[in-house]
């Protein structure tokens, strides 16, 4: 039986008690920046329902981190997850970007091989962190922590692509860019409307789906992750 391709993506939500500080959105609605991270699911399983292509070959994750960090929704095909099954993301404690990391490596570890167990061939996995502040942890222990991630000796290291809303800085976000010179930041420019920049990430994750998945042609390994860049009347992102 041939072996089939996989891309495996996760999203990695930030849910400290700060995303629970509604802003105002364009139409003029106040919006917890949380509440439109519950929608970014929602989002991506349309858009896979909507491409039996995308849906055969891209399997999702969900974590979410405070001063934790869990599952949220275990590497699956997320069309079959039906949507009274979707959990809510809800806020609690700080922001431990080392919390995040350290499950990441885990988790990354368990699911590339189970997906090898199910009779997959495994993409380089992709990462779609979010924030909207500083790490709460010590320099130190953040940066050791993403470190033992992208490490060359961890075979399964994943693409990462950061993005920040709300109170978070480049500055930081950029040393979280994996590899370097191949993916990017996004940084929002109007921090006051976290929740537009959350919509517009669920946009981009979802153009990188579709992108990914239709640089492989059928049967072939000689595609490639794809990372779109914002529109070039895109607004939202420095």
């Amino acid at each position: 039986m041939t072996e089939m391709l996989v891309l495996p993506f996760y999203v990695v939500m930030d849910v400290s008690y700060s995303m629970t500080m509604a802003s105002q959105t364009p139409d003029g609605a106040p919006k917890a920046p949380i509440d439109s991270g519950n929608d970014v699911v929602k989002e991506v399983k349309i858009a896979l329902e909507d491409s039996p292509l995308l849906s055969d070959k891209v399997r999702f994750s969900l974590i979410d981190f405070s001063d934790d960090a869990q599952v949220v929704i275990p590497m699956c095909d997320l069309t079959t997850v039906a949507p009274h099954d979707i959990p809510t993301l809800t806020a609690r404690g700080g922001t431990s970007y080392a919390a995040a990391f350290n499950l990441l490596k885990k988790q990354i570890s368990q699911d590339v091989a189970q997906l090898k167990a199910d009779g997959h061939k495994v993409h380089r996995p992709a990462v779609f962190f979010l924030t909207d502040g500083d790490p709460t942890d010590d320099d130190s222990v953040w940066q050791g922590g993403f470190a033992d991630l992208t490490s060359p000796g961890f075979k399964e290291r994943p693409n990462f692509i950061p993005f920040g809303v709300a109170q978070a800085k480049k500055a930081i976000l950029d040393q979280l860019v994996y590899p370097p010179g191949k993916m990017r930041s996004f940084i929002q420019q109007n921090p006051n409307d976290a929740a537009n920049g959350i919509k517009a990430m669920a946009e981009i994750l979802i153009g990188s789906i579709v992108g990914s998945v239709t640089s492989f042609s059928e049967g072939s390994e000689s595609g490639a992750f794809m990372l779109p860049e914002p529109d070039e009347d895109e607004d939202v992102w420095l």
